[in-house]
């Protein structure tokens, strides 16, 4: 398992760059896609109390407490906590933490959770699960958006096998069986994934105790095209999936 010391080094040294790209809203999938589908997903939240784990830069806190709910974002870069601090609305509260720990937040706490494209960034995938689970009410929901076994067991030096005119033939992936710490290019940065079988993270919310409602692998639609033309090669690669679970 990685050091923890090793991976917030990491994402501090990115963490300019993270900034800097959503707010120029250069993340194509999240802008094209994901927001979409995510912010669907949550439905109504008017009123609920949600806890945004791994909230980053704090984007996805600020659009549900822009649809009244009462959000606490959790994140271990102080960097990114120290900006939506300084950003942040009435409904909005952050807290520097550790979402395989959630040392503080109370049990039974929340009627939604919600993991955006962070559970692959952890080590201990089985202890923030046990975690998001613990500070959900009975009957609360966790929305999961994660990359996909796919994506994660990718050779990620050359995600795609191209012909002589650099035409994209396939997605190459390998040792799907191999779990644990692959370090990815972002940029002109390098930081660690986490590379688990669908049949692991399946089974960890099922140990959680959590119920799985829904399995979606994202497709975009022909509006999402439009804005997003790059969004095409997702129907040759699913590399995002969302869970809808169930405490």
């Amino acid at each position: 398992m990685a050091d923890k010391t090793d991976l917030k080094a990491e994402w501090e040294a990115f963490a300019r760059e993270w900034i800097a790209r959503c707010e120029e809203r250069r993340d194509e999938a999240r802008e094209g896609i994901l927001d979409d589908w995510m912010l669907d997903l949550c439905g109504d939240v008017t009123g609920l109390r949600v806890i945004d784990l791994g909230c980053g830069e704090g984007r996805f806190c600020r659009m549900l407490a822009e649809r009244g709910a009462e959000v606490l974002g959790v994140d271990l870069q102080p960097a990114f906590i120290e900006y939506a601090e300084a950003r942040k609305g009435p409904r909005e509260k952050y807290l520097l933490g550790d979402m395989e720990e959630l040392e503080g937040v109370p049990d039974n706490a929340f009627d939604l959770a919600v993991s955006y494209i962070s559970l692959v960034d952890v080590p201990d995938m089985h202890a923030a699960v046990r975690q998001a689970a613990r500070v959900l009410k009975p009957g609360g929901r966790l929305i999961v958006s994660n990359l996909s076994p796919v994506a994660t067991a990718a050779v990620t030096n050359a995600w795609w096998l191209r012909d002589e005119q650099g035409r994209k033939l396939h997605y190459k992936l390998d040792n799907y069986a191999e779990e644990g710490a692959r370090v990815v290019p972002f940029g002109q940065h390098r930081v660690t994934n986490y590379h688990r079988m669908f049949s692991t993270t399946i089974n960890a919310f099922l140990d959680a105790g959590l119920t799985v409602k829904r399995i979606h692998e994202p497709m975009p639609n022909e509006a999402q095209l439009k804005r997003r033309p790059g969004l095409e090669d997702l129907f040759r690669a699913a590399i995002f999936i969302i869970y809808e679970l169930r405490k």
